[in-house]
């Protein structure tokens, strides 16, 4: 379950698809890219972390580091693996301006399972770039590591924000930068020796037409009452020839009274059903109510009604290829890293803290892929879920 700390709050409207796919972060794990952890720190906002604990120490009852992920001869230690995931959640508490707590960091401690099979289908993606005779781009890697140091906050120190960020020192994120360049590079090569026909993007297009819809919305205001008596007055002064935003800044108890009642524009899902259903049904200029939702009476004004629209093939072929591209590359990265023998061991991961409410992360050595081999280079991630909209404003 996603933690609480990451979900919109549920007296606000939801944004969409949007705001669920930034909080999943299950998805945002599959596709870390490793620049923008670099971004972040120039950014400065690692520096807004309100500690700067350290993974636990990473040994056995023996007093080894185990081996998490193993590929031919090349072995990965759970204490590196540690350091990475460590590097992945201080980015997400950083993106999403959050301190870095004790508490947070157990709650995310139950994405390691996830978190390991995307590290192992990463070093597939590497062994298979050093195989095709790839090399880093060493202009990209400079240029990043540029903006980084140009971006340091006055005053703070390079090293204390790749710290603060979970980076030892500058050579470790030099290494992450390269490596998540060779893996960009593979995955763009894997994309570009797909071939895909006309009859093909348009069989895409049909079968994902709701990507390219633009839902059905209304752009509307209101005026928010505690009862339904004062509701019905207000729709009295307004048959009677009283301004609609005058009467929301002197009378509606919601938060969008100071706006004359603005809520914006939004879709059927935004706002709670009664709220929605009426909005929607009403005619633009023509005052509706009162409508009783949990917030109390609404007296709504639709000022805009736009019907859904759908772009049409010729105007978005370029994504729907760029797409479809993604998805056979996704496809290769999942069938490449399942002949490649690589192997994960989950049950050597620390088990999730109790309170969590996590099951342990599962025994035996496992083969990496499946549905988690996504890999670094954009695998999509998924964008359901996502609060209850609200209609208090």
């Amino acid at each position: 379950m996603l933690p609480n700390v990451f979900r919109p709050h549920p007296g606000g409207r939801r944004r969409g698809g949007r705001l669920a796919a930034m909080t999943r972060f299950p998805a945002r794990l599959r596709r870390l890219l490793l620049p923008l952890l670099a971004l972040a720190v120039a950014a400065g906002l690692a520096s807004a972390q309100s500690t700067n604990q350290s993974t636990s120490t990473s040994t056995d009852a023996s007093g080894k580091d185990p081996v998490v992920i193993q590929l031919g001869n090349e072995t990965e230690t759970l204490s590196d693996f540690e350091a990475r995931f460590d590097i992945a959640i201080r980015s997400l508490a950083a993106q999403k301006r959050v301190p870095m707590t004790a508490q947070l960091r157990q709650q995310l401690a139950v994405y390691q399972p996830q978190y390991l099979q995307q590290r192992a289908t990463e070093i597939v993606l590497l062994a298979k770039a050093k195989s095709d005779g790839l090399t880093i781009d060493q202009k990209h890697v400079d240029s990043v590591l540029s903006q980084v140091e140009g971006n340091v906050p006055k005053g703070k120190k390079l090293q204390d924000l790749l710290g603060q960020a979970g980076f030892k020192d500058k050579a470790q994120l030099v290494k992450l930068i390269g490596e998540s360049d060779l893996i960009n590079q593979e995955m763009q090569k894997l994309k570009g020796g797909v071939q895909v026909t006309d009859a093909q993007l348009k069989g895409y297009y049909q079968a994902h037409k709701s990507d390219y819809t633009t839902p059905e919305q209304v752009c509307a205001s209101h005026i928010l009452l505690k009862t339904e008596a004062d509701a019905q007055a207000v729709m009295k002064d307004l048959a009677n020839g009283a301004d609609f935003a005058q009467e929301a800044k002197d009378k509606s108890t919601g938060p969008s009274a100071s706006k004359g009642g603005a809520l914006g524009c939004f879709g059927k899902n935004q706002m709670v059903q009664a709220f929605s259903d009426a909005a929607f049904k009403a005619e633009v200029g023509k005052v509706v109510g009162p409508v009783k939702t949990q917030y109390g009476y609404h007296v709504i004004l639709v000022s805009k009604h736009t019907k859904a629209t759908i772009k049409p093939f010729d105007q978005v072929k370029s994504d729907v290829e760029t797409k479809l591209r993604q998805e056979h590359a996704n496809q290769q990265v999942q069938a490449l890293v399942k002949s490649s023998g690589v192997k994960t061991f989950p049950d050597r991961l620390p088990a999730p803290p109790k309170s969590s409410g996590a099951a342990p992360a599962g025994g035996g050595a496992a083969p990496a892929g499946g549905s988690n081999g996504g890999a670094s280079g954009g695998t999509p991630g998924g964008t359901s879920g996502g609060s209850s909209g609200g209609s208090g404003n």
